[in-house]
């Protein structure tokens, strides 16, 4: 069995998409939260808002023909709600 090297261009890529996705996640979720807290309570607007952002960046990674690390296989709603529901108790546990 031969070890496959990964070549720096490779890795570039992935180190792109990695920021690329943490700063459009990052802005959604202010986007979404800042809108939805003129409408609802601010802890749950914040969950709501991580976890439209990560389902959406999600999404728009997958449309890319080969995304990078994980992503090949998780469904955008999924990890979504996984990431609203770890920032509900995160958000509870430190209050």
């Amino acid at each position: 069995m031969a070890k496959s090297k990964i070549k720096p261009a490779v890795w570039l890529v992935q180190i792109l998409f990695f920021l690329l996705g943490a700063v459009l996640t990052g802005f959604l979720t202010v986007l979404v939260a800042k809108f939805l807290g003129h409408f609802i309570n601010q802890h749950f607007a914040v969950v709501l808002g991580v976890g439209s952002a990560v389902a959406l960046t999600l999404w728009l990674t997958q449309l890319v023909k080969n995304p990078p690390f994980l992503l090949k296989g998780t469904s955008p709603l999924i990890a979504g709600f996984c990431a609203a529901l770890g920032v509900h108790i995160s958000r509870v546990w430190l209050s």
